[in-house]
């Protein structure tokens, strides 16, 4: 008895990792020979998405930051950013375009990724996605998170947004 609760204990610990260190082999490599092997460039293992702008509101043409987060268990990515009307703005793909090529500068979580403000005011909602393989072999898809990008009128307020002062003014100058 003893020994099948040890046996019980150590299939739970072992947790999925070594389970599917073979998919990337069967399902990425035709296609992704030359890149090192990458848990979170598989739709399986990219975790929850959530994306972020810099700033709480814009100028019109401004820059505007995205970061994109997620992924579980590391390696590279390829990261994309849509606008508002679906146009692609950046994307964040290594040094080739796609994988790492076994080279340094492998895009990994969190990526990050520039837009610039639409020149009229308003809150436009954007997309920054992850982009990668479905699990079914050769098909790939993306999984977006939206984020909004506010552009004001001209003015410095944010709606929303409380100008700092005193200290809070202090700590932000420092």
């Amino acid at each position: 008895m003893k020994a099948l609760t040890a046996l019980l204990l150590v299939l739970l610990l072992a947790g999925p990792a070594g389970a599917y260190s073979s998919l990337y082999s069967s399902r990425c490599a035709d296609c992704h020979a030359d890149d090192t092997p990458s848990c979170d460039g598989c739709h399986q293992h990219r975790g929850n998405l959530g994306a972020f702008t810099d700033l709480p509101g814009y100028e019109p043409g401004d820059p505007v930051a995205v970061t994109l987060e997620g992924g579980r268990y590391g390696g590279w990515i390829r990261a994309l950013l849509y606008d508002h009307n679906g146009l692609l703005v950046d994307s964040a793909e290594g040094p080739t375009g796609t994988g790492d090529d076994g080279l340094a500068g492998a895009v990994t979580f969190p990526a990050f990724l520039l837009g610039t403000a639409p020149a009229e005011p308003g809150d436009y909602v954007w997309e920054a996605a992850w982009f990668g393989s479905n699990n079914s072999g050769t098909a790939h898809l993306e999984a977006g998170v939206s984020v909004t990008v506010h552009v004001s009128d001209g003015s410095t307020s944010v709606p929303g947004e409380a100008m700092p002062c005193g200290w809070e003014l202090i700590k932000l100058l420092y």
